[in-house]
């Protein structure tokens, strides 16, 4: 367990979040482009003719970025559960030449689930819901399943942004997280979300997942984990 996910920390957050200060927070302890911390850790992990699985990819900002750091010899595995979404992500990565694209989501099994597709503009706050909820169904497939019948080359580096399922597809991974082969894992973790859900414990489960699979844990920021492979 680190520091970011003790007791007193997930306590802090709820508190923050519930007073309306999380995000003039994290500026404060990160500065504006916060995220710029975690992009140039996963980024600089990346090397010419690498297979990266982009899980949750949106539509396709990280993805054309990881294609022009795996040159022509790699492969990046974009994988978007939402139509609406996907549709957008085709258009965006039509000049790529190294980029599989995949109109699913990963998960702890195969299977169908309900999606909320996000209102911003982007729609990056598209999701997996809750059963019982609204929303159009979409393909789910375990990382193993998907691996298993060759649909997809096993990565050297996964980035995972799916807002608030990510230890479901983290635990999808199986065994595959502990494979030599795999380098980096960076995971967008949606706390507020999570929280929401009455799952506070899953970052500490994520922690607990990426070490015993022999990654190294650092948290570059106030949400993202990279897990690395010395």
């Amino acid at each position: 367990m680190s520091w970011r996910t003790i007791p007193l920390a997930m306590a802090a957050r709820r508190l923050a979040r519930a007073t309306g200060i999380t995000k003039p927070l994290a500026w404060l302890l990160n500065g504006r482009g916060y995220e710029a911390r975690y992009d140039a850790a996963f980024a600089s992990a990346l090397h010419h003719g690498d297979v990266v699985w982009d899980v949750g990819a949106n539509v396709g900002h990280y993805t054309r970025s990881f294609a022009n750091h795996v040159g022509s010899t790699g492969v990046v595995v974009a994988l978007e559960p939402s139509p609406t979404n996907f549709a957008r992500l085709r258009e965006a990565t039509a000049a790529c030449g190294n980029v599989l694209l995949m109109n699913i989501g990963l998960g702890s099994r195969d299977g169908r689930v309900r999606f909320e597709q996000g209102t911003d503009e982007l729609g990056a706050t598209s999701r997996v819901t809750l059963a019982g909820d609204d929303g159009p169904e979409v393909d789910i497939r375990s990382a193993a399943s998907l691996l298993a019948a060759r649909e997809i080359p096993p990565p050297n580096a996964i980035k995972i942004d799916v807002e608030g399922h990510e230890y479901e597809v983290v635990l999808g991974l199986g065994d595959l997280l502990a494979a030599p082969t795999l380098r980096i894992v960076g995971i967008e973790v949606h706390f507020g979300i999570l929280q929401q859900r009455g799952e506070g414990d899953v970052p500490c489960r994520l922690e607990t997942l990426l070490r015993r699979a022999g990654l190294a844990v650092h948290w570059p920021d106030v949400s993202h984990i990279i897990a690395s492979r010395d």
